[in-house]
């Protein structure tokens, strides 16, 4: 029996399991149900790699996470001699310089792909060069020459691929355990009903990964539904893609069914949404849904930025009355904000500014506008001279940390850009803009702590939660 072993290593804790994964591990118990598989997560999994003794090994990574897996897959190499494998966002962006530590990079989707790869080995106990060339979709090294077969076809009818293989994780042990938010709910599992998203947004990685956009029917989502609410007791669910408002005959229904089968009363929904989509009838249905969270990416309170960020795709008043009409109909919204676009001056950044203002979330974040590989704005920051296909693709994160109590006293501000890559050139060192930026981070952080006290104090039974432990007897 074929022992695959399938990796996601970690960089810090997460709060749901990789998806990628376990669709794979799924597709391949389905198509091979006599190869054994095992997932293995989490930020120190060498000695379980080498206990499980593998005959393969499959990595997931996306970029800022790529050269911690390859050290992990150089460390695995000199303990076992087998084939290594790597997929994810970062080898199907930049799959012409994957580390020769792995014999094989998988590009995009992966299901088939994986399973035709598992035929061939199975049958010869390795990946011969001369029949891997006939696999799609696929990166590998030939005699020292990187060697990259035809493109894999996207599979078209996503509900004929079986749902994550969630018994391969901890779910009661991991994702689901200690979970207390301030909706009430206990148990909250992730969902994908979604491929890919039909915009392109100059910074998001999504269409690199996916290609293109494909809809789960709204049956298959409810059938999911039903069964992590018999098998695992959840009362809450959240919408892992890009968004899962659209299109809207299949939103109308899926919240048809889900009241139907009176799933409503039993579970709490949150995803992500767009704010160009929400108008009164999309409220009312998600409010009869039992929607209490919605997740935007409103970006910027300058028209010129968000324009530019979002290939005038949706506009600032599409963003307020997407926050007005959610609060009309009681759903909260959280939101990020992107700094530093190029061409961004104090100005727009003061519109951004006097937006979060006006409207504040419930939840917000200011990330800083990084390039990722494949996206439009990669390929900007190589022309700036700002990054490379050899950097440190660590240096590519997002988020600034949260700020420090101290933060809101000193005098001198920490420099929050550093070594950090930073797109709008002429302002990196504009005293006034960077300020503003802080300041931003500061309110957002603000709020969000009001907002958590309001319902904290708000709700006896969730007080009781989070502060109050049982003594033992």
């Amino acid at each position: 029996m074929t022992k695959l072993v399938l990796c996601n290593h970690w960089l810090f804790p997460v709060s749901t399991f990789h998806f990628g994964l376990a669709s794979l591990a799924a597709y391949i118990k389905e198509t091979h149900p006599q190869v054994s598989v095992k997932i293995i997560e989490g930020e120190n999994i060498f000695e379980e790699i080498i206990v499980a003794k593998p005959d393969i090994v499959g990595f997931t990574c996306d970029t800022v996470s790529y050269l911690p897996t390859v050290e992990l897959a150089k460390k695995i190499r000199k303990t076992l001699d087998i084939p290594l494998i790597v997929g994810g966002v970062h080898v199907t962006a930049m799959p012409k310089i994957f580390d020769p530590v792995f014999q094989i990079g998988v590009i995009g989707e992966g299901e088939v792909t994986l399973s035709e790869l598992l035929t061939i080995f199975e049958k010869y106990n390795c990946f011969p060069n001369r029949l891997i060339r006939k696999v799609k979709g696929i990166v590998f090294r030939d005699k020292g020459k990187v060697i990259l077969t035809k493109k894999r076809e996207l599979v078209k009818n996503i509900d004929r691929l079986p749902y994550p293989a969630r018994e391969l994780v901890p779910m009661n042990e991991v994702y689901l355990k200690n979970q207390v938010n301030l909706f009430g709910v206990s148990k909250m599992a992730a969902i994908m009903s979604s491929r890919g998203c039909p915009y392109k947004c100059v910074f998001c990685g999504s269409p690199v990964q996916w290609g293109g956009v494909r809809f789960h029917s709204a049956e298959y989502v409810v059938k999911e539904i039903e069964f992590l609410l018999t098998k695992y007791g959840i009362d809450g669910i959240i919408f892992w893609d890009d968004f899962f408002i659209s299109p809207k005959e299949r939103l109308i229904k899926m919240a048809d069914l889900i009241r139907k089968k009176g799933l409503n009363k039993k579970i709490t929904f949150f995803g992500y949404a767009r704010a160009n989509l929400i108008n009164e009838d999309i409220c009312l249905i998600l409010q009869k849904m039992n929607v209490k969270r919605l997740i935007f990416g409103l970006e910027s309170g300058s028209e010129k930025i968000l324009d530019f960020l979002k290939e005038k795709t949706v506009k600032v008043e599409d963003n307020k009355r997407a926050l007005l009409l959610c609060r009309k109909y009681k759903i909260s919204t959280s939101s990020g904000f992107i700094v530093g676009t190029p061409g961004e001056t104090v100005c727009d950044l003061q519109k951004t500014y006097q937006f979060m203002k006006k409207y504040p979330l419930d939840n917000s974040y200011i990330y800083i506008l990084t390039p990722y590989p494949g996206t439009k704005i990669w390929n900007l920051a190589l022309r700036y001279g700002l990054i490379s296909n050899s950097m440190d693709f660590g240096r590519l994160f997002v988020q600034f940390p949260p700020p420090s109590i101290f933060d809101y006293f000193r005098k001198e501000k920490k420099n929050i850009l550093e070594g950090r890559i930073f797109l709008n050139i002429e302002y990196q060192t504009d005293k006034k803009y960077l300020k503003l930026i802080f300041k931003m981070h500061k309110m957002a952080h603000f709020q969000n702590m009001l907002f958590y006290l309001k319902n904290i104090f708000a709700d006896p039974k969730l007080l009781t939660k989070l502060f109050i432990r049982e003594v033992p007897s």
